[in-house]
């Protein structure tokens, strides 16, 4: 018990520090740019450089864990992001400190990847809900102190101190994480061979993808550099596949999204963070520019979300493991999408406390999905490719947030030029016109509408697989012995 415990603490907090990294990172930003003199777009690097190597590492680096040891990735990640944090406070230009953002990515796919692998290896199957939505409450304090108190550091000592801090952090996990977690007890001949052409290709066409779902409301989606990025991202995709049906040991393993609970969940997980990242996108343009609330008092509103995530994981954890992970990840859809439906209703009029309200329902929906989602995917994979899972489950929550900004920015955009209006969310502030403002709700509006019905005709398939996997089970289950009618 005490184990089992050492290792939650260790891994839990290890996922703490990098979303509390991400997070502090983006109140660090205007700081940043002021000091190195350049613009925002340019210092944007420092966040998207460091996401996108997190998103594109999970995969490979999962199913590296799986083949050299989960224990060795997990303490060397802590050892390269504290690594790179070092780098990132002693920065002397903008450019060092993208690449310094780079090698903390690399450490964070590192940890993020083999964490939850860790975590479902320690404990029981009966546990494993509950322990990852602990987790989950690991992942909402992050977002919570990340803001707050890097706002703090910032203003009181400065950015530089703030990576500081990162590092000391990750160098202490890196040194617990040596001491407590235990090495991977099967023999070398039993793990996969590790395939490397596979995760080279699978990490250029996902970072040439990613790419073109970031930069495309920014460039125009049909301008000259967008459609080279999508050839570039199909031509990669292409050669992934070609590669990986040659491979005798293949990153993906095309079989596991034949399996209901792997494949279903992971379509369940990007809608569901699709959802989630759109409307709390959208939510600060909203509250700023359309109700005229400062940004500090904004901060704040988006609080209690962070808190519902952090508060609801542990219980929902608890209750899955107890009456089945299925139920639970289908009622947080359902839950989510009322978060959507009051979205999809928002005008001008609203107050404040509908959005916040709103931002509130979907956090309980995704909290109450995720966790046993995520548990859900990872009983469907054999133990030994757990790393491989980990990594794709990570992998999915940041795909659904890269493709949900990216889809609530363009219909947005594309309301706006409707309206006559400049297809800019810079455009959206206080002092704007009214139709302006006017257009931006509409857009906001239209893409919760959309959301709502894709969310909806996700769950519907969810629902009707899981009925049919319940029918299945009671049909094999054997008939009770029949009783003999008593003699005489």
């Amino acid at each position: 018990m005490q184990h089992k415990f050492q290792a939650f603490l260790v891994c839990v907090t290890g996922i703490f520090v990098t979303v509390f990294d991400t997070s502090s990172s983006i109140v660090a930003l205007p700081t940043i740019a002021l000091q190195f003199a350049t613009d925002l777009p340019t210092a944007q690097w420092v966040i998207l450089g460091n996401s996108l190597t997190i998103a594109a590492l999970l995969v490979p680096l999962g199913r590296l864990s799986d083949s050299v040891g989960r224990k060795r990735i997990y303490v060397t990640g802590c050892c390269l992001f504290s690594a790179g944090a070092v780098l990132a406070a002693t920065a002397v230009g903008i450019y060092p400190l993208i690449a310094a953002r780079v090698l903390v990515g690399i450490g964070s796919a590192m940890t993020q990847s083999t964490a939850m692998a860790i975590l479902i290896g320690t404990f029981g199957i009966h546990e494993r809900a509950r322990v990852l939505g602990l987790q989950m409450t690991g992942v909402g304090l992050g977002g919570i102190a990340g803001p707050a108190v890097g706002g703090l550091i910032v203003g009181a000592v400065g950015w530089r101190a703030l990576f500081a801090m990162t590092a000391v952090a990750m160098l202490v996990i890196a040194l617990s994480g040596h001491r407590v977690l235990e090495r991977d007890k099967r023999h070398p001949t039993e793990r996969k061979p590790f395939d490397s052409t596979g995760a080279a290709l699978f990490s250029a066409a996902l970072v040439a993808a990613l790419l073109a779902l970031t930069l495309g409301p920014r460039m125009g989606w049909t301008a000259p550099a967008a459609v080279a990025v999508y050839a570039v991202a199909a031509l990669l995709a292409l050669a992934f596949i070609a590669v990986e049906r040659r491979s005798a040991a293949p990153l993906l393993d095309i079989a596991l999204f034949r399996v209901g609970a792997f494949g279903l969940g992971a379509l369940g997980s990007v809608v569901a963070f699709m959802g989630i990242s759109s409307t709390r996108f959208l939510a600060p343009f909203f509250l700023q520019g359309v109700k005229g609330l400062d940004p500090s008092r904004v901060g704040l509103l988006m609080m209690p979300a962070a808190i519902v995530t952090a508060v609801t994981g542990p219980f929902v954890g608890r209750l899955a493991d107890r009456f089945g992970v299925r139920l639970f990840a289908n009622l947080g859809i359902g839950i989510a999408l009322l978060g959507l439906l009051q979205f999809a209703l928002l005008d001008a009029e609203s107050s404040a406390w509908t959005v916040v309200a709103a931002l509130m329902t979907v956090a309980l929906g995704l909290s109450t999905f995720s966790a046993p989602n995520s548990t859900s995917m990872l009983n469907a994979v054999e133990p030994r490719a757990h790393g491989f899972a980990s990594g794709f489950v990570n992998l999915c929550r940041n795909t659904g947030n890269v493709i949900g900004i990216a889809f609530g920015t363009a219909i947005v955009s594309l309301t706006m030029a409707r309206a006559g209006y400049a297809p800019s969310l810079d455009e959206v502030a206080a002092d704007a016109d009214r139709g302006l403002l006017g257009a931006f709700t509409e857009g906001l509006r239209s893409a919760a509408g959309g959301l709502l019905v894709l969310t909806s005709t996700v769950l519907m398939v969810l629902v009707a697989w899981t009925w049919r996997v319940y029918r299945s089970s009671r049909a094999e289950r054997p008939a009770p012995p029949e009783r003999s009618a008593p003699s005489g």
